[in-house]
């Protein structure tokens, strides 16, 4: 009795030493600040705890932080940490199982069957002949899913890779507008110290500077929200003064070589198409299973419940294509509009482009009236920002439209 109290006391004592040494030891590793490398994605670990001798450690998932980002390298964060897409292939990976699972049983079931009992021998044939392509259509959905959310994902990083860019340039040019008025107010005053001029003629250009500090706050408030769109989309943080790299977005005219044949054979190889095949297959297939495995007579409701699926899914089939041709000329007609708001865009830069020069000719013989080189020079930069704009909405369509046509 004594040597049992005599242990029990000892490992009191040692768990009375252990506790605080284990604390200690989370209180050392505890507040590790995160660090980024420059051009690099660093992954960083918050709240790990380290427990007794160092042997057991539990740590929160890796963060990964951002300063510097290519469009290239924007997808791969893409498929790499994006949440949405993480749980895409959890589903996929357990449709894949079930399938698998659904295949194994159907290789059971094949040639199985009990006199008399309809009810099992359905079931039977259900488990042989319908519910393995059930599952293989389940697995298709899931991975067209995906390919989808994919696409939509790049196509959103991409827009607002664009649209940094453009906001970049036109926080570029109030700057610059900033800059101009500041000498034109500082020119003002000395008119006005020196009696040339009415206090009263300051009023019209501080106005003019209100709004143009008003736009440099709105336009760098865009570009934060387009940055924190483009961790959201990756699933990654971005560091504090991220650099974007831009790419100039290379104008290329959509092909429309053709362009009826391509949109009227657009859905042989559509997923709507094989979706909607796939489903009047499996109707088919659980009718001829209720059809020759039982006595009409006992199942009249349900198999003519099937025929009514069969046909209502038939005639689903042959709606894809005229639907989808309807989508595919709606955007292809889209296309062309912007294709001519872009023409317009380029007409407009080089009438900014005549008449700066004009402004300045005449500025240099003395005779210039009204507008200013100044002037002329912002409208022309404003003109750069409307094409460049005018640009990617095209570019972005002619992807969108691409990628419905091209399988």
């Amino acid at each position: 009795m004594k040597k049992i109290l005599s242990l029990v006391m000892a490992l009191i004592v040692m768990i009375a030493v252990s506790v605080p040494m284990a604390t200690l030891a989370g209180e050392e590793t505890a507040g590790t600040d995160n660090t980024t490398v420059k051009g690099e994605a660093v992954e960083t670990v918050e709240g790990a705890e380290t427990g007794e001798a160092g042997e057991e450690s539990e740590t929160v998932e890796a963060v990964t932080v951002i300063d510097m980002l290519t469009l290239e390298k924007a997808y791969e964060y893409i498929e790499e940490h994006n949440q949405e897409l993480k749980l895409m292939n959890d589903k996929i990976n357990l449709y894949e199982k079930q399938y698998q699972d659904a295949v194994d049983r159907s290789n059971w079931a094949k040639g199985k069957s009990i006199g008399g009992d309809e009810e099992q021998n359905v079931t039977y044939r259900k488990e042989e002949l319908l519910y393995p392509k059930q599952r293989l259509l389940e697995l298709d959905g899931a991975k067209h899913e995906r390919e989808e959310k994919l696409k939509e994902l790049k196509s959103s990083v991409k827009k607002q890779f664009l649209e940094i860019g453009v906001f970049q340039e036109e926080l570029l040019n109030t700057q610059s507008e900033l800059a101009a008025l500041d000498k034109t107010i500082e020119h003002t005053k000395t008119q006005i110290n020196s009696g040339s001029l009415p206090q009263s003629a300051l009023k019209q250009y501080d106005a003019q500077r209100v709004q143009m500090l008003s736009k440099l706050d709105t336009t760098q408030r865009q570009i934060n929200l387009n940055l924190m769109g483009v961790a959201r989309d990756l699933g990654v943080k971005l560091a504090e003064g991220i650099k974007l790299e831009q790419f100039d977005e290379e104008l290329v005219l959509f092909d429309d070589t053709d362009i009826e044949d391509k949109i009227s054979k657009a859905w042989e190889d559509s997923y709507d198409y094989r979706s909607q095949q796939g489903k009047l297959e499996l109707a088919e297939i659980e009718c001829d299973i209720i059809r020759y495995n039982t006595y009409v007579d006992n199942n009249l409701n349900q198999l003519q419940q099937l025929e009514a699926e069969v046909s209502n899914n038939q005639a689903k089939l042959e709606q894809v294509k005229p639907n989808l041709e309807a989508t595919l000329w709606n955007k292809y007609y889209e296309l062309k509009n912007l294709e001519g708001d872009l023409e317009i865009e380029k007409i407009n830069l080089e009438d900014a482009e005549y008449t700066l020069n004009i402004t300045k000719s005449q500025e240099a013989l003395g005779t210039a009236k009204g507008s200013s080189v100044v002037d002329d020079t912002i409208a022309l930069n404003q003109q750069k920002v409307k094409l460049q704009k005018a640009i990617h909405a095209y570019s972005l369509a002619v992807d969108e439209l691409n990628g419905l046509l091209i399988k």
